[in-house]
């Protein structure tokens, strides 16, 4: 074999090596991309259910007071007819007591 031909070969085997060498950086740099993609899609998706959760959160806080002020104004409704009424008992049992008691 002539010098060049060895030449030739250990020229290509070099740059096969390069080459090779290159395709496994191209695919370490895609795996990387591809790792931090997922990585921020699942932070945005995160985000995203966190921001949804606060906002049913304070939908149903909403919800809740209101429904607690309409029960607030149904009990209070409901106090004032007991005082209302227990006035009117109040006055006939009085009258009771008296009649029975005062004069006998």
């Amino acid at each position: 074999m002539s010098v060049a031909v060895l030449k030739d070969i250990t020229a290509v085997e070099a740059q096969a090596e390069q080459i090779e060498s290159q395709a496994a950086q191209k695919a370490r740099d895609i795996v990387a991309a591809a790792r931090k993609e997922a990585s921020d899609i699942k932070a945005g998706a995160l985000e995203k259910a966190e921001e949804e959760a606060r906002r049913l959160m304070k939908a149903y806080e909403e919800k809740a007071h209101q429904e607690i002020s309409r029960n607030d104004l149904q009990i209070k409704a409901q106090c004032d007819e007991i005082k209302k009424n227990s006035g009117a008992r109040l006055d006939k049992a009085v009258d009771f007591i008296v009649g029975r008691i005062v004069e006998p």
